[in-house]
């Protein structure tokens, strides 16, 4: 005859599913009163297990909102940059746009010592290529 095996698994890196599972818990407990195993056991006092559960969703309640309020205000700071969704450094009135601008004036301000920008935050490589010549044909 085969031997029985059991698995359990406790969904504790899937918050929405541990969550479930806590209220689950709880609500079983609570369903079968004096008669759940859980009643006189030694090491979880079911009661501070109800508060604490009470306590984690009020604050993960919270922490959806917060999370929430924080990326709509995330969303309005990429607009005003200018890297929304659709915004390119075309976007009028967008600081990637002002600041495209201001590259442009500097590069013209310092013509030949464009290293300068570098004092301004602007990170600046500079190298050399050779120039283009004409190309030669094969054979000649």
């Amino acid at each position: 005859m085969s031997r029985k095996t059991v698995k359990v698994t406790v969904p504790i890196n899937k918050p929405d599913e541990f969550s479930k599972l806590i209220k689950t818990i709880v609500a079983q407990h609570t369903e079968e009163g004096s008669k759940s195993p859980l009643k006189s056991h030694r090491s979880v006092n079911m009661s501070t297990f109800k508060t604490l559960s009470i306590k984690a969703e009020g604050l993960r309640s919270k922490a959806e909102q917060l999370r929430h309020r924080s990326e709509k205000l995330m969303e309005q700071s990429r607009v005003i940059y200018g890297n929304a969704k659709g915004q390119t450094i075309s976007t009028p009135y967008t600081l990637y746009n002002m600041v495209d601008d201001i590259k442009d004036t500097l590069l013209l301000a310092y013509k030949g010592n464009e290293e300068s920008l570098g004092e301004w935050g602007f990170d600046v490589s500079v190298g050399s290529a050779k120039s283009p010549g004409a190309k030669s044909k094969p054979g000649k």
